[in-house]
């Protein structure tokens, strides 16, 4: 079963210098894919990070940056 997602207009001052930046990392063709992309990147990036947390010391976590 496929999953519909909602689509909402937002207006943003962003800084186009880190979109364009953010743009080629991701290799998004748009400034909305290369958003999108980032925000799952930080969901997935906060998922791992709670299952490091979850070892229970078993692996040392120094973070992603």
């Amino acid at each position: 079963m496929q999953t519909i997602t909602k689509k909402v207009a937002k207006h943003f001052r962003l800084n186009e210098s880190l979109i364009k930046d953010a743009q080629k990392i991701l290799g998004a063709k748009t400034e909305t894919e290369t958003i999108e992309s980032a925000l799952s990147e930080m969901i997935y990036q906060e998922k791992i990070r709670k299952l490091i947390e979850q070892t229970k010391g078993k692996y040392k976590f120094e973070g992603l940056n």
